[in-house]
């Protein structure tokens, strides 16, 4: 399964990011400060979680921030 995810996120041009950031209430607005931005919704995404709280995007952002992926 891990694969099939991989695959997929990889295909989406998701590569060896550099951090990674969880962000909850509150905190989804700075998902607006990431440049050259790619988001994908969570219900896209084979074999992951779907969020389940009011009010939370439910999507995966890669690209850049501060100059770092």
């Amino acid at each position: 399964k891990i694969n099939e995810t991989a695959a997929f996120l990889k295909g989406k041009g998701m590569e060896a990011p550099e951090f990674g950031l969880i962000l909850g209430s509150g905190l989804g607005e700075l998902a607006e400060e990431i440049e050259n931005a790619v988001v994908v919704d969570y219900s896209e995404i084979p074999n992951w979680g779907r969020s389940t709280v009011v009010g939370h995007a439910g999507k995966l952002v890669y690209g850049d921030l501060a100059g770092r992926k």
